[in-house]
């Protein structure tokens, strides 16, 4: 379920869970623009290909994608699963599994997204240098 007054403080652990894990202290501009990259992918294309995007693996490699990657990686496991975020692939197949075995629970779970990237570009520009 989606609880609007407590998304600013699940956006604002996630991003934290960012920082602690890029080993940063802010967020850099590169980072700012993918967690804004993200929120756009989000509202255009949807969970299931923003999880796919990050286990994708072909000729996309580049600076983009390697800017991109951590940070759309870090928020959407947090996402998925707070307390033990997925590898790529474990992250990947569970969106696939929940649009698949639990379409209610995969669209509760974009709308979560949708409205948790808005507080993650808030956050994200709270903490960036």
């Amino acid at each position: 379920m989606v609880k609007p007054e407590q998304m600013s403080l699940t956006a604002h652990q996630h991003i934290q869970g960012y920082l602690s894990s890029s080993a940063n202290n802010e967020i850099s501009k590169e980072d700012l623009n993918a967690i804004l990259r993200l929120s756009q992918h989000l509202r255009v294309f949807g969970l299931l290909s923003a999880a796919a995007y990050v286990k994708q693996q072909n000729a996309q490699e580049g600076i983009v994608r390697s800017r991109i990657l951590p940070v759309w990686k870090s928020l959407l496991g947090q996402l998925i699963n707070p307390d033990n975020p997925p590898s790529e692939t474990e992250l990947r197949d569970a969106v696939v599994a929940m649009a698949k075995d639990e379409p209610a629970q995969y669209m509760t779970t974009w709308r979560k997204a949708m409205v948790l990237s808005n507080h993650w570009n808030f956050w994200a520009r709270a903490y960036s240098g």
